[in-house]
């Protein structure tokens, strides 16, 4: 089975994740920051991409942002191979073929001027040299090419297509199929907001009530259009700590957490990217 967490910044769905792979036969993949799992054979590569991202959040970029999130995207569908033969459940925090449905056209919504001035060459810079030569290296495996800009123009023009089409375009872009079941963590946005802004190193480019609202009910919409296809659970997450949220989760999913092991170390690590160790090769390509 194939299930997938999702919801807007600040419902918890990392947390949750990382009390469910605790339990045997649950393996979780982390869809935008690999590095969430220390283990992950992408984790440094994340790291680097993550790094990237706030680069672009700093400039305020909404073609640079996308282009990182198909970046981070392009690391999923080998994770979660390996993650199937590893256990019976996996458990996706975010899913490739979900979440751009959602935040897609509200990155194209608050776009701006196509033309990028000194953008590009700023977010470059910002990254450092280290991580903007394994980004650059990245792009050129999953694009083709080395310019995020014409990259992420591309995609917010993406978003603009026909539900089906966009979701079409989204599977043979990620390699990879629909899960089984989706659950919807659900948190207002006053309680989510004051969650994102107590992390360090400030909140994303879309991190504010206004889209966060536009979000939520982009989720709402997206989720009802896959309930035909996809089995479709909402989590209240108000006034409850992660363990009973991934309880009822894992209750959801049939998962027995009884034999859960404890967890250890920061349940979210800090939003800050050090500088780590090159990354090797990069993955198979990605077609864009």
């Amino acid at each position: 089975m194939r299930a997938a967490l999702v919801g807007i910044d600040g419902t918890g769905k990392t947390t949750v994740a990382r009390l469910l792979s605790t339990v045997p036969g649950v393996s979780v993949v982390h869809a935008i920051r690999a590095h969430d799992d220390p283990d992950s054979p992408e984790a440094t590569r994340s790291l680097h991409l993550a790094r990237a991202s706030a680069a672009a959040d700093l400039i305020g970029s909404s073609p640079l942002k996308v282009a990182v999130l198909y970046l981070q995207l392009c690391q999923y569908a080998p994770a979660e191979r390996r993650a199937t033969q590893r256990g019976a459940i996996v458990l996706a925090d975010r899913h490739p073929l979900v979440d751009p449905l959602v935040y897609l056209p509200m990155f194209a919504r608050i776009a701006g001027d196509p033309d990028p001035g000194d953008a590009v060459r700023r977010w470059w810079a910002e990254q450092g040299p280290e991580t903007a030569r394994e980004v650059r290296d990245w792009l050129e495996a999953c694009s083709g090419g080395t310019d995020p800009w014409a990259l992420g123009l591309d995609l917010l023009r993406l978003a603009a297509a026909p539900r089906e089409e966009l979701a079409q375009r989204l599977a043979d872009m990620f390699s990879t199929a629909p899960p089984d079941a989706v659950v919807r963590l659900h948190l207002p946005v006053d309680e989510a907001l004051r969650r994102t802004r107590s992390r360090r190193n400030g909140t994303e480019l879309h991190e504010d009530a206004r889209l966060l609202t536009g979000l939520a009910h982009a989720y709402d919409d997206v989720l009802d259009r896959l309930s035909g296809r996809v089995t479709v659970h909402r989590v209240d997450c108000v006034g409850r700590d992660a363990t009973s949220v991934a309880d009822e989760v894992a209750g959801l999913l049939g998962v027995d957490t009884q034999a859960r092991a404890p967890v250890t170390g920061p349940a979210r690590p800090s939003r800050v990217v050090e500088q780590h160790t090159a990354v090797t090769e990069p993955g198979a390509a990605v077609a864009h």
